[in-house]
């Protein structure tokens, strides 16, 4: 007699820890669902704000065949001015002077800004210091 109870307390407690676990596990579910619905929305910020940038600084030379002037584009890119006033500034700070961009969205600028060849890279630890070319 005293098997069965301890075996129907087994299988209570089972029960609840079970169930315990689904719920915290829709609990999580909702939160990435929550948290990729803000990425898709901050995604789709992020075009909007980087696709334009491409277009000025790419159609110009290649219709008019002419250099595009450097200090039109510095008052285009905020990336530029801000590397035009503090040379040699380090990426990971980068970051903090552009608080209306994610990390992910300066990341790209700037390797499209060194792929156009407007800025140059240097490796220090685990960053970089930009400067302009």
């Amino acid at each position: 007699m005293t098997w069965i109870v301890l075996l129907l307390i087994l299988l209570g407690g089972g029960f609840y820890f079970y169930q315990r676990l689904t719920a915290l596990e829709r609990e999580i579910r909702a939160e990435q669902e929550r948290e990729q619905e803000q990425q898709a929305s901050q995604g789709s910020d992020e075009t909007s704000f980087v696709v334009p940038l491409e277009k000025e600084s790419a159609q110009p030379a290649a219709q008019t065949g002419a250099a595009v002037d450097p200090a039109a584009e510095m008052a285009e890119d905020p990336i530029l001015r801000i590397i035009c006033a503090q040379p040699g500034l380090v990426q990971s700070d980068l970051y903090a002077n552009l608080p209306q961009l994610n990390k992910k969205q300066v990341q790209q600028m700037v390797r499209e800004l060194v792929a156009a060849g407007k800025v140059r890279r240097e490796r220090l630890g685990s960053s970089f210091k930009l400067y302009l070319i």
